[in-house]
């Protein structure tokens, strides 16, 4: 069952260069709100950035504008700039504005160091100041940079998108070391995760536990403090729309009816500040099961 989908993309290469994208075979083409709504059914979701630039910030604001599907975005900022902060504020200000609900920077390996950075941390707490949500995607190596980051700054809140899955190599080393270096950071009541991205990690030959990262996910964070995300249409390399939602319902089977409402919506409207509306349980998604 699913409220709200915390963590979706759509995009359009015609419109917008990504350049990942040019190598990502059938990903590379557009994925728009009628390919979400055939693969998902009606689901509402929070659309997450793509590319990096101001005018993808505008036309997803502007899809929100359009479609109560989309609950809410979050947009790409360099927050290293000292305008950025300045550029948000005004995308805040322009039609569709009031549907930017966070922002992400994403740290790639090797480039956790930046969370530390006076301008940053500068950035970080102005969006706290604004009410915004901080998305963070980490790369290999970053998080206890960003365990620092959220440490020093309470007044944010910050959301670890795919459970911080790739920022240890799980394959190789096994859960230990992910769960060891996640702990301090999903200690902390202002940090959320979202149960999302996991195919990487735990699809084909040499996987991890799809379970067994649930188990972690759930004993650090607390099912209060999780929220599912679909990671579509990345998620369609390694399961259906359906399969990812059956397989998320089975591995958060023992939750109380409580529990299951944070985690399929409730837990997205406190982070995002979304309308309590967007989280109404849809209850077919309870049968849609899969093992992916």
């Amino acid at each position: 069952m699913t409220g709200i989908d915390a963590h979706v993309h759509l995009w359009d290469p015609g419109l917008h260069d990504h350049g990942w994208l040019r190598s990502a075979g059938e990903l590379n083409r557009p994925r728009l709100l009628d390919d979400l709504g055939a693969a998902a059914g009606p689901v509402t979701a929070v659309a997450v950035q793509a590319g990096r630039t101001v005018d993808e910030a505008r036309w997803l604001l502007g899809l929100a504008a359009c479609s109560p599907r989309i609950a809410g975005v979050v947009i790409h900022a360099d927050l290293a700039d000292p305008a950025a902060v300045d550029m948000i504020d005004a995308l805040r200000a322009e039609d569709g504005g009031s549907a930017l609900v966070g922002v992400r920077d994403p740290v790639g390996a090797g480039d956790g160091a930046r969370l530390g950075l006076p301008q940053v941390r500068r950035s970080l707490a102005a969006l706290g100041e604004r009410g915004l949500a901080v998305d963070l995607l980490l790369g290999h190596g970053t998080l206890r940079e960003a365990c620092a980051a959220a440490g020093d700054l309470p007044q944010v809140r910050f959301v670890v998108d795919h459970g911080a899955i790739s920022a240890v190599d799980v394959r190789r080393d096994g859960l230990g070391e992910w769960a060891a270096q996640l702990t301090p950071l999903g200690r902390l009541p202002h940090v959320v995760c979202k149960l999302s991205g996991l195919g990487r990690a735990t699809a084909g030959p040499g996987g991890v536990s799809r379970d067994a990262v649930a188990r972690v996910l759930l004993d650090v964070f607390g099912p209060r403090r999780l929220a599912f995300g679909s990671d579509w249409p990345v998620s369609t390399q390694w399961s259906p729309y359906e399969d990812v939602v059956g397989a998320a319902a089975r591995m958060l089977g023992g939750l109380t009816a409580d529990e299951a409402t944070a985690v399929w919506g409730g837990t997205a409207v406190e982070a995002y500040g979304l309308d309590p509306a967007a989280a109404a349980i849809d209850t077919r998604m309870t049968t849609r099961q899969g093992e992916h």
